[in-house]
């Protein structure tokens, strides 16, 4: 089985791809736009996934790594503290012609090695981070199979040597690997010694390993028993920040089918079918320890266009650079007030806000949820939570004089408190219905009068509304809140209208069918969901952007506009069958 290529997601593609040229003196292998749209999210299991891929290959045949610089989902960044103890792909290893000229090609770059070389003349090793923080291994020593690979071009200064994984379990991985991929145990298990641990920064580090051939390359399996690592990041996906996965290539598309043939029969999953194109065919498959693994077949003489061959960069490349991970760079705000804080959708704004370093002021009527979210946000971020209840505008009034008293840097109000309690207008609780107005609508109202003054005065402002599109067509049983919801529609219009010439904009967010505790017990009939962070990324990247408006799931959105076009007697019969009686 043959390790062809390891992949990376990175924040800025040209940024990358010259460290890489530059550093270790790999040559570019050309590059394509075509990974997006519905294929592309079937094949990585990535929600709206689009991405421009550039290709780089080193002295060996069949070899290349792969940048992704990913337009949709957002790019999480590397999680704080990230150590190569946590589980998931953890470092390459790569033997280079001249340690010392890279060590110093790598200072220049502003990556300088972690430590100082170990090693004797002739087998040193020291590591450094690329610009997104992967971690390589600089090796002055070449460890090769008992069949080694073909390397056609002897002139670049750098060949890939291994790849390394941090796992739960060894066994386990051993098992994907060795029994259902065919990889060899390497006779010789010294790629790394308890000596080498320091070098990445875990000196004093226990652990189990096991290296296997993958042709002429190793891939080094890794459990630590001191320090343990961390699991995945909640909500992981392979798009984050860091290596993403590996790929086994095949030449002849009967070993490709076989082979994920036998990652089936194991209990692999798969993403979705195998694509399969002709002169290549790929499908990505995943572990139950949450390892993604590609399995690429590419015919030889297709190989080139594939990027495993030197190739130019595209010198079109519109989309590169046009990522959110850039806009969040150029954009973030100083300080947020955010209510509704502690709910699903809120949190996971909040959290999108603490990966910027934005300050954060969070409002929420949860006191516990409050603080185990400032908890969540880490120590080395401001953040001060008061609890509110929306219902009560006094206390509304109260809590925003304060804030906006001791935090006049404020320069972002997501109102993201809501109430949807639904009732039949045959069982109507009123003062229910008038609690409801109070949080969904005329509270952001009593936030306003506080905030708009406050950002007019400093220069500018953002206010991000989370209105429904429940607000925009009337449904059953949700009287009070999708009346609630439009009001909070004109409240954001108006607003807008009135405050754009002192700087102060405004975006409309209209989501539906986000899997929250409060979607879980509204009317509406769920027939599929949208994970709040999915949700929370599409209104922060339209937040940033300044965004008018901003409406999903696209399908619910085209069916509300359908329905507004329709005759009553044709519109309502559709909104009674969307939703369950709550009686």
């Amino acid at each position: 089985m043959r390790l062809c290529q390891i992949a990376v997601s990175v924040t800025n593609l040209r940024r990358s791809q010259r460290w890489y040229r530059e550093v270790l003196g790999l040559e570019p292998a050309g590059g394509t736009n075509i990974f997006a749209g519905p294929l592309a999210s079937m094949v990585q299991g990535v929600p709206r996934a689009a991405s421009t891929c550039w290709w780089l290959v080193d002295r060996q045949d069949f070899f290349q790594l792969e940048l992704f610089e990913f337009r949709s989902p957002l790019i999480r960044p590397l999680p704080a503290g990230w150590r190569p103890c946590d589980v998931g792909y953890t470092m390459v290893s790569v033997c280079v012609a001249d340690l010392g000229r890279t060590l110093e090609r790598a200072a220049a770059a502003g990556t300088p090695p972690l430590t100082d070389p170990l090693g004797e003349p002739g087998a040193r090793r020291v590591c450094v981070r690329d610009p997104d923080g992967v971690l390589i291994e600089l090796m002055e020593d070449d460890p090769r199979a008992a069949e080694p690979r073909q390397r056609p071009r002897p002139g670049l200064d750098a060949v890939t040597r291994s790849v390394t994984l941090s796992v739960q379990d060894l066994e386990r991985s051993h098992r994907l690997f060795g029994e259902v991929l065919g990889l060899e145990v390497a006779a010789d298990p010294s790629l790394h010694g308890p000596e080498h641990e320091a070098l990445w920064g875990l000196d004093g580090a226990t652990r189990d390993s096991l290296a296997l051939w993958a042709d002429d390359m190793l891939v080094e399996l890794v459990s630590y028993r001191d320090p343990a690592g961390r699991a995945w990041p909640p909500g992981y996906r392979i798009s984050d920040q860091g290596l993403l996965n590996i790929a086994f290539g095949f030449r002849r598309r009967a070993d490709f089918e076989a082979a994920q043939a036998r990652c089936l029969k194991a209990g692999l999953r798969a993403n979705g079918p195998p694509l399969r194109l002709g002169a290549w065919s790929v499908v990505y498959v995943n572990d139950e320890q949450g390892f993604s693994v590609e399995l690429l077949h590419v015919e030889p003489w297709y190989e080139k266009q594939m990027g495993f061959r030197p190739r130019a960069t595209p010198r079109l490349a519109p989309l590169a650079g046009r990522t959110p991970a850039r806009l969040r760079a150029e954009r973030r705000f100083t300080r947020a007030l955010v209510t509704g804080a502690a709910g699903g959708l809120g949190t996971e704004l909040c959290r999108l806000l603490a990966e910027d370093a934005t300050s954060l002021a969070l409002l929420d009527r949860n006191a516990d949820g409050l603080a185990r979210l400032a908890g969540d946000l880490g120590d080395g971020l401001d953040v001060v939570a008061l609890q509110v209840d929306f219902a009560d505008l006094e206390a509304v009034d109260a809590a925003a004089a304060r804030l906006v008293a001791e935090h006049p840097d404020i320069d972002l109000l997501i109102a993201c408190a809501g109430l949807d309690r639904a009732q039949s207008l045959l069982a109507f609780d009123w003062r229910q219905a008038r609690d409801d107005f109070m949080v969904n609508s005329l509270s952001n109202l009593v936030l306003l009068s506080h905030l708009a003054p406050a950002m007019a005065e400093r220069g500018g402002g953002h206010v991000t509304a989370i209105v429904s599109l429940a607000g925009l067509v009337g449904m059953p049983y949700e009287a009070a809140y999708s009346s609630s919801k439009a009001a909070l529609a004109a409240i954001a219009e108006s607003a807008r209208a009135e405050l754009e010439p002192e700087g102060v904009t405004f975006t409309a967010a209209f989501p539906g069918f986000v899997d929250t505790p409060m979607f879980r017990a509204n009317a509406f009939k769920h027939t599929y969901s949208i994970p709040p962070r999915d949700a929370a990324e599409r209104i922060y990247i339209a937040t940033l952007r300044r965004r008018e408006s901003l409406h999903f799931p696209i399908r619910e959105h085209a069916k509300l506009r359908l329905a507004r076009l329709l005759p009553a007697r044709l519109r309502d019969p559709m909104t009674r069958r969307a939703m369950n009686s709550p009686t």
